[in-house]
């Protein structure tokens, strides 16, 4: 599950294999073969906001020692990394118990802080969490923090890597742009408006100078 990452320590900024936190979109895209290209922007101001998804490759089920991950999404503040969504596939983590889980990544991240905490939102951590989630445990570092989340009527399981201060500065920009959009809206509405006017007088100009010369 949590396979090429070295052990941490409280101290330590954690990771996810071999995805550091802050690392630039262009290094997440290399690292993870994704193209930077195929990167969604959400927001452009206060700040830039966009996200990367990397998906498995196709595997049969049935496939010996095949990898449990379906897909990661990468969340970039301003150029930074500051959160990563990974996903399971449900097939290859169904029949796991939360001691199952909890025993493999804490080879990786040590004892847990918390562990059996159910939604809507992770205590200290930051995150909303989904209220059909269970939180199964989370790991904290210095300024990273990592919580692992399963679905409670299906066998869902995703981890979640955040930036404590990155996704303080996301969360606060994502707030801001929705309420700019918001703001903006009747002039984006007025503007749209204009411009589909002045399309129609020119499709119309257009008409009538080769409808004149035929007629």
């Amino acid at each position: 599950l949590v396979s090429n990452a070295g052990v941490a320590s409280a101290q330590d900024p954690l990771r996810y294999r071999g995805y550091a936190l802050q690392s630039s979109l262009a290094v997440v895209a290399e690292t993870s073969g994704t193209p930077a290209a195929t990167a969604k922007t959400l927001h452009e101001r206060p700040a830039k906001l966009q996200e990367l998804t990397w998906r498995q490759p196709y595997t049969a089920k049935d496939a010996m020692g095949a990898d449990p991950v379906r897909d990661i999404l990468f969340a970039f503040h301003d150029g930074q990394l500051y959160q990563v969504l990974v996903t399971y596939e449900r097939s290859r983590v169904e029949g796991l118990t939360d001691a199952d889980l909890i025993e493999s990544f804490s080879t990786v991240y040590g004892a847990p802080v918390l562990h059996s905490r159910t939604g809507p939102r992770a205590a200290s951590s930051g995150l909303d969490i989904p209220s059909d989630t269970v939180m199964v445990a989370r790991w904290e570092g210095t300024d990273s923090s990592v919580v692992l989340i399963r679905g409670i009527f299906s066998p869902g399981l995703q981890l979640i890597l955040t930036s404590k201060a990155l996704n303080t500065h996301a969360r606060a920009a994502i707030a801001n742009a929705i309420r700019l959009d918001a703001n903006e809206a009747p002039q984006r509405e007025i503007d749209e408006r204009t411009r589909n006017a002045a399309a129609a007088t020119a499709l119309q100009s257009k008409a009538r100078v080769q409808n004149k010369a035929a007629f």
